[in-house]
């Protein structure tokens, strides 16, 4: 009995205590334009080049990895491209590895008259995860009054004062939506050891283990029942968990599982556990991840059966 309790206290141990300021990673984030509807801005437009530059400064100014799209896919995608729907900027998220997109969308309006020209702008702003599909929030910014473009006025002008104040809008938009990633993923981050709170190391790991929950989707190909009932002793332990259950649109057998997995942990750290757990369990397996799946397969052993010999010689 009691080799069987100091067996799980290092159990524990090993799985919790060296990474309790380990915590989800800090996303890859990349801003984009959903301009499928014709009364939006096109994304080859200067007022939505100022309008992504400024809500990029904003999550840049909170410290988050802000990729270019341009610069991650010149050498695989089309270039140029305008009027995208969504589906096409999420599969174009997901080729170039990024964690939570952040789409916006530009709608200019335009009052004139036989002396003058107002315009005004409407910004939209939404958080998507990209793996678990997610929402992680939205904001919406119109100001109150228009602006006043001068006369005698050109096309030129009338672009250049919905630039300027998409700009000023974009701005808002992009604080707002940066403040509501930045409560999914705080900086430093804090954890709780039981009797009181501490801070999370803001290196390497990001944040700590009040990171936001991410659904991972876990696979063991190759592993019986018996095996999952040990599987299932170990996953419950790991940093950050949270819950899991059975996968509910996929095909579970005796030997194929599926999970949903929700966890504050991180990629890396949820890969080096699963690796330890098999070696825990005297398992030869191999694991892979990909995005919030992790592929766990493991390897049988072979049987060789000798034909036995009736004689003693």
């Amino acid at each position: 009995m009691r080799k069987t309790i100091l067996l799980l206290i290092a159990i524990v141990c090993f799985f919790v205590a060296p990474s309790m300021a380990l915590a989800t990673d800090l996303p890859r984030v990349m801003i984009v334009g959903e301009d499928v509807d014709p009364d939006t801005v096109p994304r080859n437009s200067r007022v939505f080049k100022r309008v992504l530059n400024a809500i990029s400064n904003e999550m840049v100014n909170l410290g988050f990895d802000v990729k270019d799209e341009t610069a991650l896919t010149h050498m695989t995608h089309v270039q140029g491209r305008a009027r995208r729907n969504d589906a096409e900027l999420i599969q174009i998220a997901k080729d170039a590895g990024i964690d939570v997109l952040c789409i916006f969308s530009i709608y200019p309006n335009a009052k004139t008259n036989q002396n003058s020209v107002r315009v005004t702008a409407r910004i939209e702003g939404r958080l998507l995860s990209v793996w678990d599909g997610s929402r992680l929030g939205n904001f919406e910014s119109e100001p109150q009054q228009y602006q006043l473009v001068p006369s005698p006025y050109s096309r030129n002008d009338v672009l250049e004062a919905v630039g300027k104040l998409s700009k000023i809008i974009g701005t808002d938009v992009g604080a707002v939506l940066a403040d509501r990633l930045d409560q999914y993923h705080p900086e430093g981050g804090s954890y709780s050891d039981g009797g009181g709170s501490g801070s999370g190391s803001g290196g390497g790991s990001g944040v700590g283990s009040s990171g936001r929950l991410l659904e991972w989707n876990l696979i063991f190909d190759g592993f019986s029942d018996d095996d999952m009932l040990d599987v299932e002793d170990y996953i419950t332990i790991f940093t950050g968990y949270d819950s899991h259950r059975p996968k509910s649109n996929a095909l579970n057998t005796s030997s194929h599982h599926e999970f949903w997995y929700k966890s504050s942990i991180d990629s890396a750290h949820l890969k080096r556990n699963m690796v330890r757990m098999l070696k825990k369990l005297n398992m030869k397996g191999r694991v892979y991840i990909s995005g919030n799946e992790v592929k766990i397969v493991k390897q049988h052993r072979v049987k060789q059966r000798r034909k036995q010999s009736n004689s003693e010689w």
